[in-house]
């Protein structure tokens, strides 16, 4: 009888040892488990984490790793500028700029007398430049030497044939215009003028809208309240530029890519996010309202084969030694 009370005794024991002391001894080590999980997060995260501000410079430095920057002598003032500064995101950018280089003579064949940019030693076409860097992002300048080398629609004409050269060599890499920028004040020569540039520059918005090509509104960062480069930015008197306007420069490429990082850009590449329809009709209408209607048996702006173009060979332009 007594060893049965003392056997009932012990089961209820053992019943409340498993009912109740055993699960709060598994939540106990669930709990130390969790907040030991927790602690290692917040240790990691304190570690591990970094400024947001940070890792967006970062981001794009990253950006212009890989790009080339191709253009005329201007860009060249921007390549030198770069070179003294090896140890910034500049750094990781490869320059194919020439003095006299135009998107007209871009499509001559190389020769002796052509102004193509040096790669590895000779003058090459820079979509063959490019097709051999197999370049991420090409960041294209030109304009000031085509000013008086045909037509604004003639030289949208060739700005295309020329990217359309790129991709072919080039399929995946991303095209960035950047806008032509303006003369010191009075100090155009023919149709190389502040007006001419400012035509050209919505020509070249609504190009890059309708083919999903960035475009880097540099000119605007560029002028004074006449919309003239001013005194400060210009090295020559006449449309070269200073240190203190590569600071410009170098400001607003870092503002562009990062717009471009973050999907807020106004000139999408390779239609991440396109336009809205008003957005493209008020940049068209702004073009048209500026320019000459294009004759109706003019070629077409985005053209696919690769072609070369012949043509007058006269130099103009900055890059022409100023009189």
């Amino acid at each position: 009888m007594k060893k049965g009370w003392k056997y009932r005794l012990l089961s209820g024991f053992s019943v409340m040892i498993l009912a109740g002391a055993v699960p709060m001894a598994v939540y106990a080590e669930e709990e130390s488990a969790a907040q030991a999980q927790e602690a290692s997060s917040e240790t990691a995260g304190e570690t591990d984490g970094e400024d947001p501000a940070l890792v967006m410079e970062a981001a794009i430095d990253h950006y212009f790793a890989g790009s080339v920057f191709t253009g005329d002598s201007v860009m060249m003032g921007f390549r030198n500028y770069a070179m003294n500064r090896r140890n910034t995101y500049l750094g990781g950018i490869q320059f194919l700029a020439s003095g006299s280089f135009s998107v007209h003579n871009a499509l001559w064949p190389v020769s002796s007398k052509s102004v193509h940019p040096v790669f590895q030693g000779q003058q090459r076409s820079v979509w063959e430049s490019v097709g051999m860097l197999q370049a991420k992002r090409i960041f294209m300048f030109f304009g000031l030497n085509d000013m008086n080398m045909g037509t604004l629609e003639n030289t949208c004409d060739c700005y295309a044939q020329v990217i359309a050269n790129i991709k072919a060599h080039c399929p995946d890499a991303e095209i960035h215009i950047i806008s032509m920028t303006y003369t010191k004040q009075g100090k155009g020569r023919g149709n190389l003028n502040n007006t001419n540039i400012r035509r050209f520059n919505e020509l070249l918005k609504q190009m890059a809208l309708q083919n999903g090509w960035g475009f880097v509104d540099l000119a605007s960062h560029l002028s004074d309240a006449n919309g003239d480069l001013p005194a400060e930015y210009c090295s020559d008197n006449y449309v070269h530029q200073t240190g203190a306007a590569y600071d410009v420069w170098s400001a607003v490429l870092r503002k562009y890519a990062r717009t471009q990082i973050e999907g807020t850009s106004q000139f999408p590449v390779n239609g991440q996010k396109p336009q809205t329809d008003d957005n493209l009709q008020e940049s068209q209408e702004t073009a048209s309202s500026e320019t000459e209607e294009t004759p109706e048996d003019e070629p077409e702006t985005q053209v696919s084969r690769v072609l070369t173009s012949g043509g007058n060979t006269s130099q103009t332009g900055p890059g022409v030694k100023a009189d």
